[in-house]
């Protein structure tokens, strides 16, 4: 389905006007369902899946892999898609419709089922985040200033180019004591005084400052500010990320459960934080209904460190394609309590 947003979402990499999604459904032999949201956008600009070739891979590939296998949890399910290389978004979508099966069929909320696998408590209200696009300054401020209304825990605004930082700047003079990040999405360049601009800025982070190739620039930029940069982009895998800290590129990973390749991959970054000590928290993609109960049940897990980009439905549609909605109250969004994450697809869906 394509839902349209309310406004043009800006970054760097594109315009999104709408947002196109492809749910994914499994059916055990007692005729139980279980859904999973495919999370790839439609042009190349952000991953190299498309919502056509992640479709592709799952209908011709995938699928081939998963008819008529038994599995007793869901992480066993996964081992058979590892002959697939790369793919991670098509194999996210399968993989989050096999856990939400998996709870259905334990009669238990998604949440509760990746608590007990992660061996760690959860919330059941989830302080969260909001990811504003690029904007005219007055635009932003008013932007913020809406998000603050609603007790946003952590407000993000996206830039492009180091010019940018200028309005960033006018943002923090005009709300000197909010909690505050920039996402660059690689757009920054490395300048002489870049340090002490961004730390000037008061961030609580810094995201993907450079290009995902430039990884001694970001390590040498890290090295120089008090600010702790994050990284989301170059983040593929559990090895990537422990990678990056131990080579203090960055001191904060940004998870994206469907560019890991699912829920189980995602649970495994999980450990490796229990291991490492590096602090981890939720990153969105403008998720539908399916994509935002997913992550709102996976950073529900006391592990995660900061307010998720997991922002209310209305941030980004008038209208939904799963129900319930998200209504963020005080700056938390409610965990839903039903079985498997907890909604359920409107009806009238286009089956293809």
């Amino acid at each position: 389905m394509t839902l349209p947003l309310k406004q043009p979402f800006v970054s760097s990499h594109e315009t999104l006007t709408q947002r196109e999604l492809t749910v994914i459904e499994l059916t055990d032999v007692s005729g139980l369902r279980g859904y999973g949201e495919l999370e790839a956008f439609s042009q190349p600009f952000y991953t190299r899946e498309t919502q056509v070739t992640a479709r592709w891979i799952i209908k011709n590939v995938l699928e081939s892999l998963l008819v008529n296998v038994e599995f007793d949890q869901p992480e066993d399910l996964y081992t058979k898609l590892a002959p697939v290389k790369g793919n991670h978004l098509a194999k996210a979508a399968v993989d989050s419709a096999v856990w939400d099966l998996f709870a259905k069929q334990q009669q238990r909320s998604l949440a509760d089922v990746l608590a007990k696998k992660a061996d760690t408590t959860r919330k059941n209200v989830v302080k969260v985040g909001i990811s504003i696009g690029i904007l005219p300054l007055e635009q932003t401020i008013r932007r913020v200033e809406r998000a603050i209304k609603q007790e946003y825990g952590r407000i993000k605004l996206k830039v492009q180019g180091n010019d940018d930082l200028q309005r960033i700047a006018a943002v923090r003079e005009y709300f000197p004591a909010i909690q505050l990040c920039v996402d660059a999405n690689g757009s920054l360049k490395p300048a002489l005084g870049l340090a002490e601009k961004i730390d000037a800025l008061q961030l609580t982070m810094l995201e993907d400052p450079f290009s995902m190739e430039q990884h001694e620039q970001t390590a040498e930029l890290q090295a120089k500010l008090k600010t702790d940069l994050c990284y989301d982009e170059p983040i593929e895998s559990v090895a990537d990320a422990i990678q990056a800290i131990e080579a203090h590129e960055c001191r904060v990973i940004s998870m994206k459960t469907s560019v890991l390749g699912g829920l189980t991959p995602a649970l495994e970054m999980v450990a490796a934080h229990k291991r490492y000590g590096f602090p981890i928290w939720c990153g969105g993609m403008v998720e539908g209904g399916l994509g935002r109960a997913t992550n709102l049940a996976l950073a529900s897990l006391d592990e995660f460190a900061f307010p998720g980009d997991i922002s209310e439905t209305a941030q980004y549609y008038e209208k939904d394609y799963a129900r319930p909605g998200f209504v963020i109250q005080h700056g938390a969004l409610q965990v839903p309590t039903g079985s498997g994450t907890g909604v359920e697809l409107c009806p009238g869906l286009e089956r293809i």
